[in-house]
C-alpha cells in the first residue's frame, strides 16, 4: 500500500490478501469515512484487481487497521461468559463452554472486519448471540448433538456494508440462538390504570 511497508506493487494478489484490504474498506465504512456506494465499488475494483499496486489507489486515503494480537479461545465452566458494550471484537473467536452460559452481544461492539468468525464447542452450555441490527449471520457449521440452533428472522448470506458473522464447531446438548436486540418495551398500562381510577372516583 502506498505510505506502508508491504509487496511489491506488482506482486500477484492472494484471496487472503484481498480479504485484509475488503476488512479495511468495512472498517472505513462503518466509521462514517466511506459512503456505503463508495464501498461497494472501491469492494468490486478489488475483488477484481490481480496486483498490489491495482489497490493500493484504493486505501491510500484511509487510515491502517489496528494490529489485533491473537488470542486462545476462552473456556469456561459451570459459569457464565458475556461480552458486551464497548469490546475489541478479534476476527476469531474461539470459546469452549461445559455446562456454562454464553453472552454475546456484538450491538456496540468495535467490530473492524468484514466477516467475524465464532468458533464453538459446547457442551450443555447454551449461547446467545446478540447481532448488530442489519447484519447476518451463518450457523450451518455447527454440529449439532442433541442441540438446536435458531436465528429468526435474519439472513444467512453476506451482505455489502454489514457485518457477516460465520459460527462453526460442535454442539453437544447445547442451544445456539442469534437475534438482533429488543426493541424498547411499550407500557400500556397507565392510561388503562388512570381511565380506572377517573371511573372509581365517579362513581363514589
Amino acid at each position: 500500500m502506498i505510505g506502508e511497508p508491504g509487496p511489491d506493487a506488482n506482486m500477484l494478489m492472494a484471496n487472503v490478501d484481498r480479504e485484509r484490504v475488503v476488512a479495511r474498506l468495512h472498517a472505513a465504512v462503518t466509521e462514517g469515512r466511506l459512503t456505503l456506494d463508495e464501498f461497494e465499488e472501491r469492494m468490486s475494483a478489488v475483488l477484481a484487481a490481480r496486483t498490489f499496486g491495482e489497490v493500493a489507489p484504493l486505501t491510500q486515503d484511509l487510515p491502517p487497521l489496528p494490529v489485533v494480537q491473537p488470542q486462545g479461545p476462552l473456556v469456561v465452566r459451570g459459569a457464565t461468559l458475556r461480552r458486551s458494550g464497548r469490546w475489541s471484537v478479534p476476527r476469531l473467536l474461539q470459546i469452549e463452554a461445559q455446562g456454562s452460559g454464553v453472552r454475546l452481544d456484538f450491538t456496540e461492539a468495535m467490530i473492524t472486519w468484514p466477516t467475524v468468525e465464532l468458533e464453538l464447542h459446547l457442551r450443555g452450555s447454551g449461547t446467545r448471540i446478540t447481532l448488530p441490527p442489519g447484519s447476518t449471520i451463518d450457523m450451518s457449521g455447527v454440529s449439532l448433538t442433541g442441540s438446536s440452533v435458531r436465528q429468526r428472522g435474519i439472513g444467512y448470506e453476506p451482505l455489502p456494508g454489514v457485518t457477516h458473522f460465520v459460527v462453526r464447531g460442535a454442539a453437544i446438548g447445547s442451544s445456539v440462538k442469534a437475534a438482533y436486540p429488543r426493541p424498547p418495551r411499550r407500557w400500556w398500562w397507565w392510561p388503562w390504570g388512570r381511565q380506572r381510577l377517573t371511573d372509581g372516583a365517579v362513581r363514589r
